[in-house]
Parts: C-alpha cells; structure tokens; sequence
C-alpha cells in the first residue's frame, strides 16, 4: 500500500466514530510514520513500510473503541509545549490554557515568588508556567502515584529546573503537608458531579476517575482550597478551572473575599474563578 492509501484506509475506518476522523487520522499516521505534511505530500505514492503499516491499523482499531487520541499517541501539546500522557493522567485541554494565561497576567503585575499548583496531574498548568517564571518556584501536588510518573517525565521533557513534587493529598490540609507559605495557587481540580462520570462520552470516562471526580455537588475540591486560600495569609491570589455551570457556586463559596473575577474560555464558557485578597 502507498502513504495514501494507508491514511485513506485509516480515514474510512476512522469516518463513523468521530466528526475530526480526518484530524485523529493524520495525527496517528503522523506519529507512527514520523512524517510531516510537506514530506506526506512528496512522498505519497510511495509504498509504506508493512510492519509500521499494522502498527497504525492496530492504533487505529484501539480509537475505534474509544480511546483517546492523545492516549494513542503518548503526547499532547499545550501551550506550544509537549506532554506525556497516557492511561492515568488528565489530558491537557485548549481551554486550560486560559487559566495559565490568566496566571500569568497576575505574575507580571506582583511580587510572585512560590506557586502551588494543587492536583497538578499531567503538570502542564505548573510546568507551564515554570517556564514562562524561571525566578519563581512551583509546587506540583498531586496524590495519585500513576500521575506523579507522568509528572516526573514532563519535569524532564521540558527541562525545568525550578519546580518541585509533591506525592500528596490536598484534603490532609496545607499545613501537614508542609506547604504553608505562597503567593499563588492554581488548580484544575476534579469537578464532575460523581452520579454524571458515567453519562461522559466514552473517551472521557477512559480518563481517571480520579481526576474527574468532584463528588456529590461537584465542589468538594473547591472548599477545601478555599481552606488553603484562607490558612496561607500570604498567598494573595487563588485561580481555579470549573465546570461551565459552577462558577456562580464557587464564588459563594469564596464569598467573603470581594474581589472575584471570571475568566471565559474559548466557547466564551465562564471557565475559571480568580480571588484575590484586599490588601
């Protein structure tokens, strides 16, 4: 078979599944050829190599079933930087990068010197900003061990010095943890309601549970880093990713604190709530 063939046949096979069949198809064709467009185009009529033929089907076959794209391929980009994901993990989201970009506009107007990024996952909101920051330190926090791997290759895919993780759990508190002086917290917390994971579309539910789940009323990890936001006096500004339907709750929940702010995504989805303390 040439290239063209093969992306044709992975295309039809591809073409019931998902509306980006055409997207997911290059992508894993892509991959496994190591091939770009411009060569794709040069060398089209050629003939594939077999073996790596039937490893693209067999990739192929596993998205049929519901696999994520991303899973398949063992990165993702976000924000022009590359991550390792995989079973285990969160898969970055575009929409994710409004909460670092907002982050970061906060970096630039204050003194920042220490990052917590609780429930850090994959470690693509902490590490982004570690690199953008390389004076400010960053915290990764994160309790299960499958994502600690994840972030412990990422630490090194993007060659960050000034980052440091942490195998924990955020309910034990702040203060147990030794994590008691910052000047930021970030976090894309688990935030489904536990009785909607299994009404998620098929790809979603192959992610953990764990990172997903934000118990009964979906906001069990925003009160607790409300609890943090209040016991670290230093730490002046918390920004936190929500579901599209939580940030009018989240913000009764910080509803002492008076200067609250939305950040929409780019379905202009109110997506994130930052709080900042009055100084």
């Amino acid at each position: 078979m040439t290239y063209f063939e093969v992306l044709k046949q992975v295309e039809n096979e591809l073409k019931n599944i998902t509306e980006d069949y055409s997207f997911d198809s290059w992508c894993l064709f892509s991959e496994v050829f190591q091939m770009n467009k411009t060569q794709y185009v040069c060398n089209k009529n050629e003939k594939a190599d077999e073996k790596l033929t039937n490893k693209l089907f067999e990739l192929a076959e596993e998205r049929k079933k519901g696999e994520p794209l991303q899973y398949l391929i063992g990165k993702w980009n976000f924000l022009d930087n590359e991550f390792y994901v995989g079973k285990g993990v969160l898969i970055p989201r575009a929409d994710t990068e409004c909460l670092v970009e907002e982050v970061a506009k906060y970096i630039e107007n204050n003194d920042v010197k220490v990052i917590y990024d609780l429930c850090s996952g994959s470690g693509c909101v902490g590490i982004s900003l570690a690199k953008m920051f390389e004076n400010i330190t960053v915290y990764l926090v994160e309790i299960s061990e499958e994502a600690i791997n994840y972030l412990e290759k990422n630490v090194v895919l993007n060659d960050v010095k000034n980052v440091r993780i942490i195998n924990g759990d955020i309910f034990d508190g702040c203060e147990k943890m030794g994590l008691t002086s910052c000047d930021v917290i970030v976090s894309n917390p688990p935030y489904i309601r536990s009785d909607e994971i299994q009404t998620l579309q098929k790809e979603v539910r192959c992610e953990p549970q764990l990172a997903l789940d934000g118990g009964k009323d979906g906001l069990v990890f925003y009160r607790e880093l409300k609890t943090w936001f209040d016991k670290i006096e230093n730490c002046k500004f918390i920004a936190m990713e929500c579901a599209e339907d939580q940030a009018e709750d989240i913000k009764e929940i910080f509803n002492e604190y008076k200067q609250i702010s939305y950040v929409y995504d780019l379905n202009k989805i109110k997506r994130d709530v930052c709080v900042e303390k009055r100084r």
